[in-house]
């Protein structure tokens, strides 16, 4: 199949099936996740078609028109990195879909689980394809829509709708930030591409060498930050795990956490090398691995800790990410992929042990648990070494790219040192051993809880505990085997994944050469000084755990959790307080305000460019024409007349009839210029209004309550004269002046009225073709008037009903 081909089947084949699912299901039933497990293998097959022209160094490229006059179109760009990720993406979709059908009760709401899931595995695919920032919004605040789903999956919950409000809040606003990024990269750049920018070294020099580059980095690290859950933003991983275990699992550990680690990726090529890249992405990401690390102690939810840990794994690599000078660009880059890689294996494999756990105990409280090891032999197993994944104990995987991890911090302490000075050859090492040591002692943590020691004798937990189906533990040793595979014969996702994705974003890569022994150096001194110290320290564990719990009961302030909970909870109450302050009287002063906004801050400067000093005469254009028919005066001289009649007439219905007679006397403006479409609506609209405003009328009292006092009138007055004076001098001058002469376009419509939309009737042309979007909007807002009267009635009606009926009883 042609790879373009296979990478858009591959992007949109979740979104098209994902909807036939509850059809489905009539026929399939439980078997469903099955289904949706095959969906993702189809597209995990089409991914692979790419891998020979990513390893060939010949991404697979292609694009079509989309908005052609906002300059933006439908860009795919298949590299390395991009089918790295696609297919971590679906490969763990098909393993997550066919563990969950082991996980999942029957009694769920089956279809839209997958459905979700499905729409979640699209919208991540496209992330990885795409080659065009808006589109890589898109599809960014697709994934931050279904992660909401997800994680709020069990609705009944208010823990699970609080983790997902609080998702969709931080990584979706973060997302907003982003957005604004993009736009100034196009400032800078002249181009949405992203692959357009990153190959041509006179827009990079321009993105480099603009002004906005500093606020650009922020504004898109901000995003990328909040989807991978850095910096403050970590708070919403640890309530995300509310979503069921297999959502966490392929959300939360392998996919949707990495997008923002992704794009950090992506665009390493147009962004890093500077010494800003350096401080904002590598020191964000040191903070918060050991910060994130250390916080992982006091968490007694298993799957709270792996969201810490996830946090903490994931700083790894942004830390990774951000390791770049102007010499050396991608000097990080490999290391960090390669982890990329790992830790969706090692990390998906806990989160289906929690599950396991979970679901056979009935608990994540890990102070509940312990001694699992001789009645889940088996998950016993897959625990330990995913666990010693992490860890990075030899020979498994992660311990390959932990290695490759010093050694970079190694290197980039000693270039920084060399060009800036100070203790930095020291700094970098050693917050990356901080970092390990920290990963270290959560892992024993997990195996030590959950396996170890004597069999727990809380009531909670049943007495005779076994193993899960083997639906469930042969995904989980599936991946266990990968992470096996990849520890040993590191060649093989080198070679096929990493190289590549490192060749493309780093011009002039060096070949990686990975293996379990490179003699005794540097990186491994330093992992054997981890161990050394973890094993150490984890004696301390609990202590160190009820500390953090000490100090946050007593300064609560200081944590991001703290200011996110008082920012939404106060939320209407600051509103409030905020109206009171801004809106603390009647319509009148509102009106007052705008008129003065209006007259100050849009009108006078206007009028002050023809010079309001030298008197009214400048500010008329020359050879304007004031005559008028007889007719024409008296229709002014009635319009006149009733406006100032709805201004002083003292009651009500008076004044009402006579605003309405400004509307009808307006409809017959309108015939007099030949438009009796706009007259014929004009005289509904009136008719409608003033039939509306006497019902109203008729429940009020019929005066005013109390004459306006003189000088309040007086301030009235010129208020409005000079609006209105102000309104009539732009009027006037709409077509010289500032604004220039412009000629009418009216000729365009006659001219390819029949010829654009083979519509005879240029007027009905205009309304549904030329300003076809405005129609649609009318007519939207019509639909949703018509559905809240709609509902409106239904409601009066049932309540009507309910009241009647308890009168009857």
């Amino acid at each position: 199949m042609d790879p373009f081909n296979a990478i858009v089947i591959a992007v949109f084949l979740p979104f098209i099936l994902a909807w036939t699912l509850p059809v489905l299901y009539s026929v399939f039933k439980q078997r469903i996740g099955w289904i949706a497990a095959g969906i993702a293998f189809v597209c995990f097959a089409l991914n692979t078609q790419v891998i020979p022209y990513a390893m060939a160094g010949t991404p697979v490229q292609g694009s079509w028109v989309w908005l052609p006059t906002a300059g933006l179109s439908f860009d795919i760009y298949g590299d390395g990195l991009a089918v790295l990720l696609a297919l971590i993406v679906s490969g763990v979709g098909v393993i997550i879909m066919s563990y969950s059908n082991g996980y999942m009760s029957t009694k769920e709401d089956l279809p839209r689980y997958y459905q979700w899931l499905l729409l979640f595995m699209g919208a991540m695919l496209g992330i990885a394809y795409t080659d065009n920032t808006i589109q890589m919004f898109i599809f960014w605040e697709l994934t931050s829509i279904t992660s909401f789903m997800l994680i709020g999956y069990w609705r009944e919950r208010p823990e699970s709708v609080y983790g997902a409000t609080k998702a969709l809040l931080v990584t979706a606003g973060g997302g907003l930030f982003m957005f604004l990024g993009f736009l100034l990269l196009r400032i800078a750049a002249g181009t949405y591409g992203i692959s357009e920018v990153a190959q041509s070294a006179e827009l990079l020099s321009a993105v480099h060498g603009s002004e906005l580059y500093l606020v650009t980095l922020i504004l898109i690290f901000i995003g990328a930050a909040s989807k991978s859950a850095q910096g403050p933003f970590y708070i919403w991983l640890p309530n995300a795990m509310e979503a069921p275990t297999p959502v966490s699992a392929f959300l939360h550990s392998a996919t949707m956490v990495k997008a923002g680690v992704y794009l950090v990726a992506r665009l390493h090529p147009i962004l890093s090398g500077t010494p800003e890249w350096l401080i904002i992405v590598s020191g964000t990401g040191m903070i918060t691995m050991v910060m994130a690390g250390f916080m992982a102690f006091r968490q007694t939810d298993i799957k709270g800790i792996l969201a810490y840990s996830t946090i903490s794994q994931l700083a790894y690599l942004m830390t990774m990410y951000g390791y770049s000078t102007a010499e050396h660009p991608g000097l990080g880059f490999a290391a960090a992929t390669f982890h990329l890689l790992n830790h969706s294996t090692f990390k998906a494999t806990l989160f289906l042990m929690a599950g396991i756990v979970a679901h056979e105990t009935a608990t994540r409280d890990i102070r509940k648990l312990g001694g699992l090891r001789k009645e889940m032999p088996k998950t016993f197993i897959i625990g330990v070494i995913a666990a010693a994944s992490m860890a990075g104990v030899p020979p498994l995987n992660g311990f390959l790219s932990k290695e490759m991890f010093y050694e970079t911090s190694l290197e980039i302490g000693a270039l920084v040192t060399e060009t800036y000075g100070g203790p930095w050859n020291i700094i970098f090492p050693v917050v990356a051993v901080m970092g390990g040591v920290f990963t270290l002692m959560y892992s024993i943590r997990l195996i030590d809880g959950i396996f170890l020691g004597e069999r727990t004798t809380d009531p909670d937990i049943p007495h005779h505990v076994h193993e899960a189906p083997w639906v469930m533990l042969t995904p989980a040793f599936f991946l266990v085997g990968l992470i096996i595979f990849f520890g040993i014969y590191p060649k093989f996702p080198i070679e096929t994944l990493i190289q590549p994705a490192y060749s493309g974003q780093v011009p002039g890569a060096e070949h990686l050469h990975v293996a379990l022994w490179h003699g005794v150096t540097t990186p491994l001194l330093m992992t054997i000084a981890t161990f050394a110290i973890g094993i150490v320290l984890y004696k301390f564990y609990d202590p160190l755990a009820a500390w953090q719990n000490s100090f946050n009961a007593k300064l609560p302030w200081i944590s991001v959790n703290y200011w996110y909970d008082a920012t939404v909870n106060n939320a209407k109450g600051i509103c409030k307080k905020f109206a009171i302050i801004t809106q603390p009287g009647p319509l009148g002063g509102y009106i007052k305000i705008v008129q003065l906004f209006m007259i100050f801050l849009v009108v006078a400067p206007f009028l002050a460019y023809f010079g309001l000093g030298y008197g009214f005469a400048d500010i008329l254009p020359e050879g304007m024409n004031f005559s008028a028919q007889p007719y024409e005066i008296v229709l002014y001289a009635l319009i006149i007349v009733t406006a100032l009649g709805a201004a002083i007439i003292p009651r009500y219905l008076p004044a009402v009839i006579s605003l309405s007679g400004v509307g009808f006397l307006v409809s017959l403006l309108y015939m007099y210029l030949k438009a009796p479409d706009l007259a014929m609506t004009q005289v509904c609209v009136e008719t409608l209004s003033t039939i509306i405003f006497i019902l109203v009328i008729m429940r009020l009292p019929q005066k005013f309550k109390e004459p306006m006092p003189a000088g309040k009138v007086l301030v009235n007055l010129v208020i409005s004269g000079a609006v209105a004076f102000s309104v009539f001098a732009i009027m006037v001058n709409a077509g010289v002046g500032i604004l220039g002469p412009f000629e009418s376009f009216s000729h365009y419509f006659m001219e390819y009225s029949l010829q654009l939309t083979g519509g005879l009737n240029v007027v009905n042309v205009i309304v549904v073709d030329f300003r076809g979007y405005d129609t649609i909007g009318e007519i939207s807002v019509l639909s949703l008037a018509a559905l809240g009267v709609y509902n409106l009635i239904l409601s009066r009606a049932g309540s009507g009903s309910a009241a009647e009926g308890g009168e009857e009883e």
